[in-house]
């Protein structure tokens, strides 16, 4: 029964300081974000209409 135990913690610590290696790789090698250009979190109903192309989007008739 230990060695379930052990084996169990050691895959779990190993998983753990892989997600903290990758995290840190991630942190250093990215962009700050800047807040005044990120979209709202939460715009249901703000009438904020996505920008971009829409596939579904019908061309205007010339």
């Amino acid at each position: 029964m230990t060695t379930f135990i052990t084996s169990r913690a050691t895959s779990v610590f190993a998983v753990l300081i892989a997600l903290t290696g990758l995290l840190i790789y991630d942190l250093g090698h990215s962009k700050p974000l800047n807040p005044y250009s990120a979209p709202a979190a939460i715009a249901l109903g703000s009438d904020e209409a996505a920008s971009g192309a829409f596939c579904a989007l019908v061309p205007p008739k010339k």
